[in-house]
Order: C-alpha cells, then structure tokens, then sequence
C-alpha cells in the first residue's frame, strides 16, 4: 500500500466533521468545517463534493449569492451533480432569477424524472411565477406602501425604510413595475426622497430613476420635464462621491434613451415616441458645460460631468454627417473645457479637481479634435486654444502664467498638435524654464510636467533635449522635494527614450537609460512615498523598456515588478495605462511591420534614415516574459 496523504485525511476528517455540524443544525460551524477542507484538499472533485456542502450551508444561511458560486463551482466540475443544481435552482429562485432556477430544475429532472422533489419544485415554482404575475398586478398598493414607509417622517424603522427602498429600485428594474411606479405619481414622490437630502434616501430615487429610464424614451422626457435638469445636475454636483456618481448614472441612462428611443427595441417597449430629442439632448449638453466652471461643484461633480461629456457627445456618423453637435460642443464650451484642464486647487480661487479630471478634460478634448471634418474646423480649433492660453498668459500675472501653461500640458495630452502650437505662443517655453528654478513647489511640478508632456514628438524632444537636459538634470540632483525629482527623472526618461525601438537614434550615451531605470524601479520600490508620486517612476518605465538592455533588467527585478502590479491595483487609475505600456514593450507586443527588402535596398540608396532594432531584440525576437512569474518562456 502507498503512503497516506496527512493533508487528504486531514481534508476528508473536516468534511465529515462539517456533515456533523450540518446535521445537527450548526450551520456556521459546518461553513467553517468545509471552508477548511477546501484550503487543504488537493483533488478536484473532493474539492466539488465541498463547494456543493457548502452552498448549502449558505442556503440555510440566506446568503444566496454564495450559495450561487459555489454550487456553480461544483456543477463546473460535474455537470451531472443533480445535487448541486438543486441548490443552485434554491439560490437563484431567491435571488430572483426564476427564469434560470427553472433551467436547472428541468435539467435536474432530465437526469432523474422520478424524483417527486424535483417534480415538486417545478410545480411549485411555477405556481410561484403566476403569483408572481398577479403580485404585479396588484403592485400599486405596494408602491404606495413603500413610498408611505419610506417618505413618513414618524417612520423610525431604519430597517423597514430600507428594505422598502431595496424592493422600490428592484421594481423599477422590471419595465412593468417602473411602469407601475411611474403612473402612481412616483416622479414627485422621487423628488420628495430627492429633497431630504437623506445620503440612503437620494440614492434610492436616483437608482429608482435609473429603472424608470432605461430603454423608455417617453418616460425619460417627461422625467425630465417634471424634474428639470437642473435638478439632476444639482445633486451631481454636490461633495458626497456616491451620490453624484448615481446621479451620473440617471443622466447617462437619459442620455442613451434619447439617442435609442427610435430603434426598434426600444419602440416595441413604450407606447409614445419623442420624434426628435435633439432639442433635449442639446439642453442636457448645456447644462454639462455649465457645471463644468461653476465654483459650487464638487470635484467629484465635475469629474462625472466631463465623463458623461466624453460618452455622450456625438461623433461623426450616418445620423450626424456634419458632426453638428460637435461643433456646437466646441463654440459653447471648448473654454470652460479648457479652464477645467488649467486648474491649479494650490493657487486661489481656482476649480475644484480631482486626480484625474484633468486627463479626463485631455480625452474629450482629444475626442473633439477626432471629430473635426476639415482643415477649416481645426484651424478654428487652433485659435480657440491659443486665444485662451494667451489671454491667461498675459493678463493675469503670475499664478495666470502657470495656469496657461498647465492648459498646455492638458493639451499635449490629448490633441497634441493643438498642444505643440500653443507651446510655440511667444513667451510660453521662456516662462517653463523659468519657473523650474522658482521657490514654490507648485511652479516647478507644473514647469517639468510641461516639459515631460512636450517631449513627445521627436521634434520637440530634440529642442528639449538642446534646452533642458541640463535643467532636468540640475532639478533631479539638487531639488529635495521627491515629488520634484522624480517628474524631473521622468522628463530625461522620456528624452532618453525619444528614438523609440530605433537603436540607431539614441538620444543619451550608452548606459545612461540603464541608470535611469535603475533610479525608476528604486522609486517604485520606495513605499514610504505616496503613490501619487510613485506613478510617475512607472511613466518613466515606460519610456524606457524600448531599450532592450532595459527591459531585460526589468524583468528579473521581482520586487519591481510586484511593486508595478500592486500600484495598478490603487485607486489612481491615471497609472494603468503606463503600466500597460510598460507591459507592451517589455513583451514586445506592439505590431510589428514586416520591412519589404526592395523598399530597404531603395532607401540605402537614396540615403534615408533606416530604424536599426536593439541587438538583443534581434536576437530574442521569438522570446517572450511570463508576467505571472517573471522568468522567461520559449
């Protein structure tokens, strides 16, 4: 006989420890019991036998949820477990899904037609499903009942009110229920939950809200009418993150019923039909670029306006052929865009921002410019910006300086030709090098965030380079403050980086980008620093992994990579898309254009530049990286 698995026997004796706690009802010491076995056992279908135990344990303790996955984990092991679709049916009949309980009780009596509990449950299930229909039918009581319990100011059942507000957002789920809701004046009785200005109260209506939108063109419009979006932009604008994100969410479901309300699903849904929501639509846009410079607005208002201004701004199609809308966009609210991208919370009187709203201000302005037809619409573009930038620059002193020049890098980072021309305005470079040796903290992050942004074309970073090399240099050595340095090491970073993957256009000498990226992953590694300021080390890593020599070294730094990984994991979603990049070069992802022989022997000829790859890229072009392990793989 083979040597006994201590850890298997171990497995098997918490199972059968947690079938006797399950048959004495002590469903919790079961959970527990099966909840260890599963950390211990090593083979797949004992571990299936312990979901399935388990998701009853989470049946008697009414968390049908759970139960749910786990009997979906032992159905994905034994599709034929009858036992763990019995359960699965209980769980999903409790979470409302009726129809898919159905379908595992169906296919439960496929499997054994004899069995009188499965006969049973169908039965039964079905007869809940026509209770189900005249519940519906009744529902107007209800409705007013849960507004009763809810809007009662002698109501002091916290427990009830909730419950109440749960059951009022998963009718307003069902097209009947909002339909319900909707004929039994629940529009002013959302209003009167909006007015308590109760944090549980409001995000009830606005869910509510969401329901009675979705998919309904007609109810959205007349919502909107009783309402008014001032309403809607009011509670979006007020400092309570939750709140504002679900007014938010009314506005976009708005937003889309307006836009959908003449397809054919959506017609078949509603009786009425808005022939043309364009004077809606225009009207909500409105108001969008309204809050956007509205000093009362919460950073978390303004964030969720711009987001919603970067969904729902129509692009160039069938229905818009002269991207109107665009326009119009453009000639009432590129300034007020723009005045978003430029704020500054550390120099008085300016908006209010958060982390991201100024990248969020660079992609809508990014889709505008995407969305002009000609050379006459950017040119009017162009001049917008510079128009704005140059006021800023020379009529308001100082703090209007720095303002200007954080436009432009909101600029570089999203239409970056629009960018580049407003950093040729006369005085803007002069003014960037300038505030790199100011006193104040404020001015240098700003200066050397613009000259990171402006180094990203080869032109402009080989004006740089002739520039501000060395002053880049003397900040990241001398300067003591870390958020400083380290924006600092990414500008040389992405200098050192401006040939790309072309070996041969090399910006720095040999092994300065080693010595960058070695500072880059020390900074990474670094968690006594915020992570607001450690995002940056992986922007200049993504620069830098280009480089063969770098990506290598990279890689084999465990602790590096751990630490990449771990920040995208943050809340700081700005860093995600560096630590994509990141990624990408070190894989060597990228397409990758095969170079036609004729063509190459053409350009030797007449003496044109050709790109020239890394020699370890040549060599390790059939390579790859495990990200998983970070060793390499064939």
């Amino acid at each position: 006989m083979g040597e006994s698995n201590p850890d298997k026997m171990n497995s098997e004796n918490l199972r059968e420890d947690g079938n006797k706690h399950f048959k004495s009802g002590d469903y919790e010491a079961a959970l527990s019991s099966y909840t260890k076995a599963l950390k211990l056992s090593t083979d797949e279908r004992d571990a299936a036998v312990l979901h399935r135990n388990r998701a009853a344990c989470y049946l008697k303790l009414e968390d049908f949820e759970k139960a749910e996955k786990d009997a979906s984990k032992a159905i994905g092991v034994d599709g034929g477990d009858v036992k763990a679709l019995f359960r699965r049916s209980q769980a999903l009949e409790k979470l409302g899904k009726s129809d898919l309980a159905i379908l595992d009780l169906q296919r439960c009596l496929s499997l054994e037609p004899k069995n009188k509990v499965f006969q049973d449950a169908v039965r039964n299930l079905g007869v809940r499903a026509q209770e189900k229909v005249r519940f519906m039918s009744t529902t107007d009581s209800r409705v007013d009942q849960m507004f009763h319990i809810l809007l009662d100011p002698e109501e002091k059942d916290v427990e009830k009110q909730q419950k109440a507000a749960q059951n009022l957002v998963v009718l307003a789920r069902e097209d009947a229920g909002a339909e319900k809701i909707f004929q039994n004046d629940g529009v002013r009785l959302l209003q009167r939950m909006l007015n308590t200005k109760k944090s549980d109260m409001m995000l009830a209506a606005l869910r509510t809200l969401v329901g009675l939108c979705t998919g309904h063109q007609s109810r959205t419009v007349s919502i909107l009418s009783a309402l008014g979006m001032e309403t809607f932009c009011t509670v979006m604008a007020v400092d309570n993150e939750p709140i504002s994100l679900a007014a938010c969410s009314v506005l976009h479901a708005m937003f889309d019923a307006l836009k959908e309300g003449m397809t054919k699903d959506i017609r078949g849904k509603e009786g009425a039909i808005v022939l043309d929501p364009s004077k809606e639509l225009k009207s909500m846009i409105h108001h969008l670029l309204e809050m956007l410079t509205q000093p009362s607005v919460s950073s978390h208002g303004r964030e969720n306006s711009l987001n919603l201004l970067i969904k729902v701004v129509p692009r160039k199609s069938l229905r818009d052929p002269n991207n109107g809308m665009t326009l119009w966009v453009i000639d009432n609210g590129l300034k007020k865009i723009l005045e978003v991208g430029g704020s500054l919370e550390e120099i008085p009187g300016s908006l209010a921002v958060t982390e991201t709203t100024r990248m969020s201000a660079s992609v809508l302005l990014n889709k505008l410019f995407d969305d002009l037809k000609c050379d006459a619409e950017r040119e009017n573009f162009h001049k917008l910006c510079e128009d704005y930038v140059r006021s800023l620059f020379e009529n308001h002193g100082m703090d209007g300086k720095l303002r200007a020049i954080q436009t432009v890098s909101c600029l570089l980072q999203g239409p970056f030709d629009a960018g580049n021309r407003t950093l040729e305005l006369s005085g803007i470079m002069d003014s960037v090098i300038v505030l790199c040796a100011s006193e104040r903290e404020i001015d240098q992050q700003v200066a050397v965030e613009a000259l990171i942004h402006a180094a990203g074309k080869a032109k402009r970073a080989s004006f740089i380079t002739a520039n501000g090399v060395t002053l880049l240099k003397d900040i990241y050595k001398k300067n003591e403050n870390d958020a400083i340095r380290i924006r600092a090491l990414v500008g040389l970073c992405k200098l050192g980086s401006a040939g790309g993957t072309d070996f041969s256009m090399k910006q720095f000498a040999e092994g300065s980008t080693l010595k960058l990226a070695k500072q880059c992953r020390k900074w990474l590694c670094n968690e006594s620093i915020q992570a607001s300021t450690r995002r940056w080390a992986v922007e200049g890593l993504a620069y830098l992994t280009f480089d063969a020599d770098v990506k290598e070294e990279f890689v084999e730094d465990k602790a590096a990579m751990e630490a990449m990984f771990k920040l995208a994991k943050s809340q700081d979603k700005t860093v995600i898309f560096a630590v994509a990049s990141t990624l990408v070069n070190c894989t060597n992802s990228y397409d990758r254009e095969e170079v036609d022989p004729q063509m190459l022997e053409l350009a030797k000829y007449a003496k044109q530049h050709i790109p020239e790859e890394h020699p370890k890229v040549r060599r390790r072009r059939f390579r790859d990286y495990c990200w998983c392990c970070t060793h390499t793989v064939t």
